[in-house]
């Protein structure tokens, strides 16, 4: 076999209920080096390496991520049995797809129509992305791991802003065609392949609404798989259940190359030096290109029996974290040591809305301990784990402070001013990492108890559209202190009159935690 450099780069593929890993570089020999069955009589739809290229996921008909090293040891499966209902997968999954900065973030889409992200650290979902009316086929992570895209049966392409949970876009295959397949740039964030039943091409630049570029109808039957070259993404592979490989350049409009084969195509990887290409056919076949200059086939395994499909290729990582495998810990094995910094934020704290929430307060000090209030979404918990929130907050007229003798012994609160300007920029364009989650107590506005005719119109409110939460009202954590020293606290105004000299003068107690 002429693989050149790599050479110890393993594949993975899936098969049937089967997935095996490959040293290609063998020669003579049995190239497989592991061959396993996760759930028997279920197939197989999805395989990819994590970033340590000791942990293949694979993920199908049997509503499961399983994990296993490449040793053969068995590291379990997701969701893990016994898990609350948030976590449950009643779903056949047809693709996973891991972040590009580490192996804690994973996402999966199927038949239940919602992108979910697992947390591997924790072993549970975190995110929901929702939008989709027909089974997912695909999703991906941008290469910066800012946005996620998905496609689906009814051909929607959705990109999911990752921080927020939002849709950044909501695109559409341009012939209303079922999406098989796609595959986002390695090297730019917003360039992404699609391609579906019709044969049909589309290169996508993500912050416009229409194709960048279409090769119409390239294939004679459904595209199987697409793929960017990872050194270069001006290079695209597809192939069909037509019996064809076809390579594009993205500045022209006509493939580069169109190479036939005895059968149809099923799936396609790229090898991270861009050279070459690993083909699997519906004949359990995998073919190997080398793609610089004229693709062309030097040799052919035998992965699977000739009515196996070979429905997933992946191949390991050329620049993988390193651990020692000999000596690490599964956790290790699987998220390479360090927990890698990552712009991914779980769910917020129950988007509770204020009508669900007591508008009069109790004495300071008192809580109700029942913990009575809105449902929590499994993700919840793991916004939470900054700080804790009471359960209900009351407020009482009784507590009103007319006199500003009778504010507070602490000193003079603080000025607060507002920013000078704002610089809203699109979604697509601009993205800061959120790193923590701060507990959420309902909107200052809630909890003024005005008497009869007063307004507040004359103060004026932060109206700067929250990255964090969709609502526009501003949301303050509570003192983690937790102390008797509570402070009262107004909107800020932007002028020169001192906060201390506005009337009427409120003073909301919040209950000690």
């Amino acid at each position: 076999m002429n693989f050149a450099d790599p050479s110890s780069a393993l594949l993975a593929a899936a098969g049937g209920d089967t997935v095996k890993l490959f040293d290609v570089s063998v020669e003579p020999g049995d190239p497989c080096t592991l061959s396993y069955t996760p759930s028997p009589a279920f197939h197989v739809n999805s395989v990819k390496w994590n970033h340590t290229n000791l942990v293949v996921a694979s993920a199908g008909d049997d509503k499961k991520i399983s994990l296993w090293r490449k040793n053969g040891q068995s590291m379990g499966t997701i969701p893990l049995a016994g898990t609350d209902s948030g976590d449950n997968n009643e779903e056949s999954i047809m693709a996973i797809s891991f972040s590009n900065k580490g192996s804690r973030y994973l996402c999966s889409g199927g038949s239940g129509q919602v992108v979910r992200i697992w947390d591997l650290q924790r072993k549970r979902c975190i995110k929901w992305l929702r939008g989709h009316t027909d089974t997912i086929t695909g999703a991906m992570y941008n290469c910066k791991d800012e946005h996620l895209a998905s496609i689906s049966l009814r051909g929607d392409l959705i990109l999911h802003n990752l921080a927020s949970g939002a849709r950044a876009a909501e695109l559409k295959d341009p012939n209303n065609q079922v999406l098989r397949v796609l595959d986002y740039s390695r090297i730019s964030r917003h360039l992404l392949v699609t391609a579906g039943d019709d044969g049909s091409v589309h290169l996508w630049d993500t912050t416009g609404r229409n194709p960048k570029v279409s090769w119409l109808k390239q294939h004679s039957a459904p595209t199987a798989g697409v793929s960017f070259s990872p050194s270069n993404d001006k290079v695209i592979a597809t192939v069909g259940l037509d019996k064809k490989l076809y390579t594009f350049d993205s500045g022209s409009r006509r493939p580069s190359f169109c190479i036939p084969y005895e059968a149809p195509f099923s799936s396609l990887a790229f090898r991270d030096d861009g050279w070459i290409l690993a083909a699997g056919t519906s004949s359990g076949r995998v073919v190997f290109y080398d793609v610089r200059g004229k693709p062309h086939p030097f040799t052919v395994l035998r992965a699977y029996g000739s009515s196996e499909a070979v429905t997933s290729l992946c191949w390991q990582k050329s620049k993988p974290v390193l651990v020692n495998e000999n000596n690490c810990t599964a956790e290790t094995a699987l998220l390479g040591g360090a927990v890698e910094d990552s712009i991914l934020m779980p769910d917020p704290l129950p988007s509770a809305t204020l009508s669900t929430l007591s508008t009069s307060v109790t004495t300071a000090g008192s809580r109700n301990p029942s913990r009575s209030g809105p449902s929590v979404e499994p993700s919840s918990m793991l916004a939470a784990s900054s700080g804790s929130m009471p359960s209900s907050l009351n407020s009482s007229t009784a507590e009103e402070t007319p006199l500003r003798s009778s504010l507070w012994a602490g000193g003079s609160l603080a000025r607060l001013h507002p920013p000078r300007k704002y610089n809203f920029k699109d979604d697509m364009e601009v993205f800061s990492p959120l790193v923590e989650v701060q507990p959420i107590t309902p909107s200052l506005d809630k909890l003024w108890d005005e008497p009869d005719g007063a307004k507040k119109d004359h103060l004026s409110v932060d109206k700067k559209p929250s990255l964090l939460f969709p609502s526009s009202n501003r949301r303050y954590p509570l003192s983690e202190g937790g102390g008797s020293d509570l402070n009262p606290i107004f909107e800020w105004k932007s002028s020169s009159t001192s906060i201390q000299s506005m009337k009427p003068h409120r003073r909301i107690v919040i209950p000690s935690i």
